[in-house]
């Protein structure tokens, strides 16, 4: 192989990286390199075929949005969305309980991902009776404890316990440092302390991972996110002086007095909230101490779902 067919195969090889199952392209462009190695014309126009497959095929497996990396190769024939902002999710399980999916992601300092059976509605965070599995990255480990049981995750020293709560059954609470604190609990399940030990194994790091917030305000993405599919999903972002929500949903009132919110007319639903169906056809509902304010605060929102939301994985499991 000489030194042309070794850059094109290295550049592929590192945009395999950040594209979902590219096996099949990659076996398929090796066997037409080999029969055609002594034509380097050849090698590279199937090398820009194999390309714009890798791409397209990335673009319909994920939604997820891949920042330009200077070192690929490829870089320049990857989407650019302007201003996008990503989050890294740092983490992810690779087992859950049967018929468990992804269906709530809390970000910022910390990032946290529920899961819950299959047809679970609303934010789990407000249904504790809800079985849940909780991936999440903490500050530090508990101080006490002594009422934990020391367990091992994947040869690292970890802490389990188990407990009744009168409000989510049997529930399990395991810490561990990696590159992180983790901490997975277990909720709602008789073998919460079994589940919660085995999700715990098969959680792996992955620096690549990431997630783009439906939208950010004053600079700061959209606390979290929760929906039962790619279609049906509220996030909201939530400060101390204020508050929003960009939702597929149409709120439960949107009566009100009539007021101008993203040059769209809205309304003053209550004291403080405005409600407007934007251009994007979302809704976005913004509370603050006065309906002005609101109004201030829902024309800062800055929608990043384009050209469609990261919402591909709600409702989705492994």
């Amino acid at each position: 192989m000489n030194d042309t067919e070794q850059l094109i195969k290295e550049a592929l090889g590192k945009l395999a990286e950040r594209t979902p199952h590219p096996g099949p392209t990659l076996n398929a462009l090796r066997r037409k390199r080999k029969r055609q190695r002594n034509n380097i014309f050849l090698i590279a126009t199937a090398g820009v075929a194999a390309v714009a497959v890798l791409i397209f095929t990335g673009l319909v497996a994920s939604s997820r949005y891949q920042p330009l990396d200077g070192d690929n190769a490829a870089a320049a024939l990857m989407p650019d969305k302007a201003g996008a902002q990503t989050v890294a999710l740092k983490y992810a399980p690779h087992w859950l309980p049967n018929g468990f999916v992804e269906t709530h992601r809390v970000v910022g300092e910390q990032v946290q991902r529920d899961y819950s059976p299959k047809g679970s509605v609303g934010n789990p965070l407000e249904k504790p009776a809800q079985p849940r599995v909780t991936v999440r990255t903490i500050g530090k480990l508990p101080d006490d404890r002594s009422m934990f049981q020391e367990v091992g995750v994947r040869g690292l020293q970890a802490w389990v316990q188990t407990f009744q709560d009168p409000g989510r059954g049997a529930v399990a609470e395991l810490f561990w440092k990696a590159q992180d604190v983790l901490n997975v609990t277990v909720s709602g399940l008789d073998n919460a302390r079994q589940v919660a030990l085995q999700v715990a194994d098969s959680v792996r790091a992955d620096s690549k991972l990431t997630y783009l917030p439906a939208f950010r305000l004053d600079d700061k993405p959209a606390n979290e996110i929760w929906g039962t599919s790619g279609y049906d999903w509220t996030a909201r972002w939530a400060g101390e002086k204020y508050g929003v929500t960009v939702s597929t949903s149409q709120p439960q009132k949107t009566d009100g007095e009539p007021v101008t919110v993203r040059g769209k007319q809205g309304a003053v639903v209550e004291q403080g909230t405005v409600v407007v169906r934007d251009s994007s056809g979302f809704w976005i509902t913004a509370t603050a101490e006065k309906a002005d304010t609101a109004v201030d605060v829902a024309n800062r929102v800055q929608l990043q779902i384009q050209p469609s939301p990261d919402t591909v994985w709600l409702g989705q499991g492994l």
